[in-house]
């Protein structure tokens, strides 16, 4: 057996080894949250109706909403990439979206793993590589708050560099495809993209890099940038009947519209510039938030941004719809908003590694970049500033994340399981990805025509209203005889409506 072969041996095991790793520590988060009720009526639940929908033939109404209204999925969120999940609805039930986020992370991580064999000589950086998109903070936070399309979308970005870079251009093609249908925001983060492809050749060869733009990249980007505008200002507020939770809303302090927002960014670019660092809000909490994320992306690899700044204008519009929201909660390393940082910062990381002249070099700037990805994660798990930070559904080295929090898991899953799929229910936020298989599901206090209300009291979140709130309401449901006790027992209580059978005259 040769030298290289043996090296090449090792090398392999150490990339299964670390796929095996983070792919087990994924479901340590994602599978241990769901098992445990810690996913959440908004989002999963409300995701998990729209595929129970779907693969009944249905086209799905968003009666999760808050307000109590209906408005149809697509009007809030333009997801059609999530009627190619039905299929899998009929293997994994609730736990769909889950796997499917999971195969996203460990598929995106392939495609990075692949650029990286394609670009770098020597043969132990890859594994390396895939070490550090494995280990970044923002796929721990992702995956600890229940599923978005946006991660699915983020997972597809190397796949399509890879098929841009071997010259497949329809597998290029389909990739760009499948990531504006994944969600609305995702076409003008496509748009940024392309552009940051077209300057990462230079200026040197400019002609030839010209006719390639022209060729791939232009047409791309104003694909993205008519598709983008046709469903945000058109198809979705179409859809919506004025029921549909305004997105845009969310950035109020620079307008109530598309061309009003870019008008204020541009006629105000240092109060603009000034969003991406301080704080617009004066609530004590939300002060250092941003200041946290700036460095958590430095340390995991976004130095390279600087040094490489064609791959910093890809995330213009993320760190945009992060950090210009009036949402403190958007702002920091929690949840899914920070997902799109994964992809792009290790492929300006490979691209950087390009620039250095030997092994040696490379090795050094690998292994110390994947050992702080490592340590940075570590670290936030522990400890961080962001708004709404929850280590019980993040730590997965905690014992907290493994306990059921005093609800009794078992009896919880069998009460669950024992209401039919034909009846509207109204739910506590814990349990409405569990009960998404019907037509009509609803937030508690929200209740329209449920014929059963299924709560949890104490040991979970009643969200939006407080575990007092909510024995007010429900002792007021029962006082008007609206409702009825039908079982109350380890935390959970179910509500029957009471129903008057009159004989027929």
């Amino acid at each position: 057996m040769t030298q290289n072969l043996i090296q090449a041996i090792k090398v392999k095991r150490a990339e299964i080894t670390v796929t095996l790793i983070f792919t087990l520590i994924y479901c340590l988060v994602s599978f241990v949250n769901h098992n445990n009720f810690r996913t959440s009526s908004l989002d999963l639940g409300m995701f998990n109706q729209a595929l129970y929908s779907f693969s009944h033939g249905k086209m799905n109404y968003f009666t999760l909403d808050l307000s109590g209204k209906s408005p149809i999925y697509f009007a809030d969120h333009f997801s059609p990439l999530t009627l190619l999940y039905t299929p899998f609805y009929y293997l994994f039930g609730s736990w769909t979206l889950l796997v499917i986020q999971i195969v996203s992370i460990i598929f995106g991580a392939i495609g990075c793993y692949k650029i990286a064999r394609l670009k770098l000589p020597s043969m132990k950086l890859p594994w390396l590589v895939l070490l550090f998109f494995m280990a970044q903070w923002a796929i721990i936070s992702a995956l600890a708050f229940d599923f978005h399309n946006n991660v699915v979308a983020a997972m597809l970005i190397p796949w399509f560099f890879y098929f841009h870079m071997t010259n497949k251009r329809w597998g290029a093609i389909s990739m760009f495809v499948l990531v504006l249908l994944a969600k609305e925001n995702m076409a003008l983060w496509m748009f940024f993209i392309l552009a940051g492809m077209v300057l990462s050749r230079g200026v040197r060869n400019w002609k030839e890099n010209l006719k390639m733009a022209l060729r791939f990249e232009f047409p791309l980007m104003l694909v993205s940038l008519v598709y983008f505008y046709i469903v945000v200002s058109k198809i979705m507020p179409g859809l919506s009947q004025g029921e549909a939770l305004n997105q845009i809303a969310r950035f109020g302090k620079l307008g109530n519209s598309l061309p009003e927002i870019a008008k204020n960014i541009l006629l105000h670019p240092i109060d603009t510039f000034k969003l991406l660092f301080w704080s617009q809000l004066t609530d004590p909490l939300s002060f250092g938030i941003k200041k946290e994320l700036h460095w958590v992306v430095f340390l995991s690899g976004g130095f390279a941004l600087i040094l490489r700044p064609a791959y910093l204008l890809m995330l213009v519009p993320i760190y945009a719809q992060k950090l210009f929201s009036d949402n403190m909660g958007m702002w920091g390393i929690n949840g899914q908003y920070s997902i799109e940082f994964t992809p792009i910062i290790a492929l300006a990381m490979i691209d950087l590694t390009l620039k250095l002249k030997t092994d040696k070099q490379r090795i050094i700037l690998w292994s110390s970049a994947a050992l702080l990805a490592v340590l940075v994660n570590f670290i936030t798990l522990k400890e961080r500033t962001s708004f709404w930070y929850e280590a019980t559904t993040h730590d997965f080295m905690k014992k907290a994340h493994y306990d059921s929090g005093g609800l009794n898991i078992a009896y919880t899953h069998q009460v669950i399981n024992s209401i039919p799929e034909n009846i509207p229910v109204s739910a506590s936020p814990c349990f409405g990805p569990r009960l998404a298989n019907r037509d009509r599901l609803y937030h508690f206090p929200v209740i329209n025509d449920a014929k059963l209300i299924v709560l949890v009291q104490t040991t979970r979140s009643t969200y939006p209203v407080t575990p007092e709130q909510q024995s007010e309401i429900v002792k007021q449901l029962i006082e008007s005889k609206q409702f009825k006790i039908r079982s109350n027992k380890n935390d959970v209580l179910v509500l029957e409506r009471i129903t008057t059978n009159k004989s027929p005259n």
